[in-house]
């Protein structure tokens, strides 16, 4: 559906533009693309940056979107509704969005502000969005127009990677992760017999599953095997608040927290159900080739006898 106010004559050329940026985008041809923008265009769409202000900085914005869309990107309007006075003219909608490769459509929010420049309507303003999920902090890509929810190969509130814990003793190390860090359960099932089946939290952004440890279902613990090869990478924004939470929990350290060479103060310790976390905040940016240095001189003898 298609909504019209104003002048038809402006109105239809506002329509114009929108339909060759469609063609442009669709036939992947940049310069026909960029030309349906005002040199001072000012955009926000919805990923890579928070703001491009020009024709310049969109373009390179645009070449990148192209090159990841081989097959050209497809899109089209719902709702549309434009207006538009002699010199300046706005729309808004909903607009479907595919890769070209019948690999699916997502549909975002469209706000367009036009400007006449000359005989010419140019875009001066272009905002994209999506909704997001404010539990996970996700893009809601899978909603449609109609209100309903696409069904998604990947749930909205997983990553494509996410741990399966096996523990002896699940229900006790549900509470060990609330306690040392504020894990939220999503999901529990417990069996007939009283044992805990599945259960899926949720430690910050992330999902982590767990089971209670069971020679039928070949899951075994680490304490079982005592011991693990496996490390969880904690990200948080206090390390130390963090590692301290988990040793009065009843964790064991491995490794007090330390400022490292990668730019993480980093510190490493083990559950009380033989899990090994890695807990860690991000403090200072560092160049790969700053890392690579001083990766290579860690390790190498420092004059105490130990290692740098």
């Amino acid at each position: 559906m298609q909504t019209n106010t104003g002048d038809d004559t402006v109105r239809t050329a506002l329509r114009g533009v929108l339909d060759d940026w469609i063609a442009a985008s669709q036939r992947r041809d940049l310069e026909a693309l960029m030309a349906c923008y005002a040199p001072d265009v000012v955009a926000y769409d919805a990923i890579q940056a928070l703001r491009f202000t020009g024709r310049d900085a969109y373009r390179e914005h645009w070449r990148m979107c192209l090159d990841m869309c081989p097959a050209g990107l497809n899109f089209r309007f719902q709702d549309l509704e434009i207006s538009g006075a002699p010199d300046i003219g706005y729309a808004h909608g909903l607009v479907g969005c595919g890769d070209g490769t019948g690999g699916g459509e997502f549909w975002s929010r469209m706000s367009t502000g036009f400007r006449r420049q000359g005989e010419r309507w140019l875009i001066a303003h272009e905002h994209f969005s999506f909704p997001f999920d404010a539990q996970t902090g996700k893009a809601m890509m899978h909603l449609q127009p109609d209100g309903t929810a696409r069904t998604r190969p990947i749930p909205p509130d997983m990553n494509a990677v996410t741990p399966h814990l096996v523990c002896r003793d699940a229900p006790g190390a549900i509470e060990f992760y609330k306690q040392a860090f504020e894990a939220r359960v999503m999901a529990r099932l417990d069996s007939p017999q009283g044992g805990l089946m599945h259960a899926c939290l949720r430690i910050g952004d992330s999902a982590v599953m767990l089971m209670e440890e069971s020679s039928a279902c070949q899951a075994v613990s680490p304490v079982t095997l005592k011991g693990t090869p496996v490390t969880l990478h904690l990200y948080v924004e206090d390390a130390d608040a963090v590692f301290a939470r988990a040793l009065q929990a009843g964790a064991t350290a491995l490794m007090p927290p330390a400022d490292m060479f990668w730019g993480d103060r980093y510190g490493v310790v083990v559950d009380p159900y033989g899990h090994q976390w890695a807990i860690a905040t991000h403090v200072r940016d560092i160049t790969p080739e700053a890392i690579r240095e001083a990766a290579a001189a860690f390790g190498q003898p420092s004059r105490d006898g130990g290692l740098g």
